[in-house]
């Protein structure tokens, strides 16, 4: 993967200091522009590209989610603040993480791993030929939730509804296994089991008889395996 271009924007110098210390510890990542204000980092954003943002919360004239509201096309974001109160907020924007200050190295580590799998969820989507940001909009809770495929892991089969798993939330849904594995993208949503519908770029490794995501295995049923093997054996070296 290439370098990961970074933005930290955040009002307090020392809040700056303490994560461009800690990326240093990451040798894929490039801090590209340090902002302490909204208007700075529009500029910066204009002229570079931004793979991630680093991105504080309070902050004066433009808060921090005021900020993000206004971009078109926003990189990915993760949230840096001293407050828990505005998580839901940030989760319905899109963010990959929400990290609380003091930031603690082992909880930036597991943010970064975030970032990385979803710039490579982008470039699986990219090299197919699909938009990375392609989205589906299902019913749960009596509400029409959208739902963007690059975070769906797996799907699993509940009789006549299915338990959609993603990074952020589960959603069930009253519609067939069979008709989610149709409306999505063959590419990149591969029927594993009966039980089964799971999200290629996400597959840790595999073995003749099951497929690991996120450490959980997931049997090949016996129907769908020979085609299984043949999809993931064509990217083994």
């Amino acid at each position: 993967m290439e370098q990961i271009r970074c933005l930290i924007l955040d009002d307090e110098p020392i809040a700056i200091t303490v994560i461009e210390s800690h990326l240093n510890e990451f040798k894929d990542l490039e801090i590209i522009a340090k902002c302490r204000s909204a208007s700075e980092a529009f500029e910066v954003l204009r002229k570079e590209k931004v793979d991630l943002i680093f991105l504080d919360i309070e902050m004066p004239k433009l808060d921090g989610l005021s900020f993000l509201k206004s971009l078109k096309d926003p990189p990915l974001v993760l949230i840096t603040t001293a407050h828990r109160n505005f998580a839901l907020d940030g989760f319905e924007l899109d963010v990959v993480d929400y990290l609380l200050k003091p930031i603690p190295l082992d909880r930036l580590m597991q943010a970064i791993a975030k970032v990385r799998r979803q710039l490579r969820t982008d470039q699986e989507y990219r090299s197919h030929g699909f938009d990375p940001l392609p989205y589906i909009f299902v019913k749960s809770d009596r509400e029409n939730v959208k739902i963007n495929l690059r975070d769906i892991r797996y799907i699993e089969s509940l009789k006549n509804h299915v338990k959609i798993v993603t990074d952020q939330k589960n959603h069930i849904t009253m519609v067939s296994i069979g008709e989610m594995q149709h409306k999505l993208p063959k590419s990149l949503f591969l029927r594993i089991h009966r039980s089964f519908l799971v999200n290629l770029s996400h597959i840790q490794n595999y073995t003749n008889t099951y497929v690991v995501i996120d450490r959980k295995s997931f049997p090949l049923g016996n129907v769908y395996k020979n085609t299984v093997l043949e999809v993931l054996d064509k990217n083994r070296i």
